[in-house]
């Protein structure tokens, strides 16, 4: 069974540090982190819904689908397809994916994309950071 990832989770795995929604939260993502630096060219199912992560996620529902009114994560992942230029679905692997949006995304496209989250307004992130760690971990 392939692994599923959400679009914008390229830009947030790199930097995460095991801080997140909820304790469960942060162990799946860890795990997950921790899958992807093992599996660096196994096939993932890029997806614009939850993935692999979201599953822990206490702000997703019964129905699979984000507490979101204004639907902005999924909005997110759809810009992200379009600034990445990646094909939707579509398979890659975690280091096709970094290689990839270390080529495309740029500081302004970061900004755009991660301007609003709760984890850039909390310091926890920004794109010089972002940039320097996906380029370590494409260099494995």
């Amino acid at each position: 069974m392939r692994k599923v990832l959400r679009v914008h989770h390229v830009l947030c795995l790199p930097l995460f540090a095991g801080e997140g929604y909820s304790d469960g939260f942060s162990r799946n993502m860890s795990s997950v982190k921790s899958w992807l630096a093992e599996h660096m060219d196994d096939a993932l199912d890029i997806v614009c819904a939850p993935d692999m992560i979201c599953g822990d996620c206490p702000n997703l529902t019964k129905q699979r689908t984000c507490r979101d009114e204004d639907n902005h994560v999924e909005i997110k992942d759809r810009r992200l397809v379009g600034v990445l230029g990646l094909d939707q679905p579509a398979i890659y692997s975690w280091r096709e994916l970094l290689e990839i949006a270390l080529r495309e995304m740029t500081e302004e496209r970061f900004l755009a994309s991660c301007g609003n989250c709760e984890w850039f307004r909390q310091g926890l992130c920004c794109y010089s950071a972002w940039k320097k760690r996906a380029e370590e971990i494409v260099q494995r």
